[in-house]
Parts: structure tokens; sequence; C-alpha cells
């Protein structure tokens, strides 16, 4: 089996296929690579289960988000700020 296809993968490959799975990113092969990882190594179960909750609390938090012309207003008035 190639170490790319291995159902074995670092702590860098498994939260990076945690947060893939949390956005509904990642692949079959990447969510069973996460849960036998997560089985096995308690920092990265940890990491998964507060990553869920973060995810949880934004969800309920809801958040409003500027608008690019908000964004574009306000860079420029503190481009303006800096220049003075």
């Amino acid at each position: 089996m190639s170490k790319r296809r291995s159902l074995f993968v670092n702590c860098t490959e498994a939260t990076n296929c945690c947060d893939k799975a949390q956005y509904d990113e990642a692949t079959f092969f990447e969510k069973l690579k996460i849960r036998i990882h997560i089985a096995i190594c308690g920092p990265c179960k940890k990491y998964t289960t507060k990553n869920h909750k973060l995810t949880e609390l934004i969800e309920k938090s809801d958040l409003k988000t500027c608008t690019e012309e908000q964004k574009k207003q306000w860079q420029e008035k503190i481009d303006k700020e800096i220049s003075n």
C-alpha cells in the first residue's frame, strides 16, 4: 500500500483531515483515516472535540458578516488615517 493511501496518518495530516471533515470537504477515505487516528491518538481526539465545539458555538452565535462595500469604506478610512 502506498504511503499516500495508508490508513495511518501523522497528527498534522489528521488535523487537516479533521478540518476538512468539519466543513464537508473531506472524502470518505479521509473521514475514515481521521476516525482511525483519533481512536488511538489522545491529543488529536481532544483537538477534534474542541474543533466541533468551536464550530457549534460559531453557528449558534449567528454572526453577521460585512459587505464588501463596508470593508472597502473601512479600508479607505484606515488608509486616510494612516496617511495623515
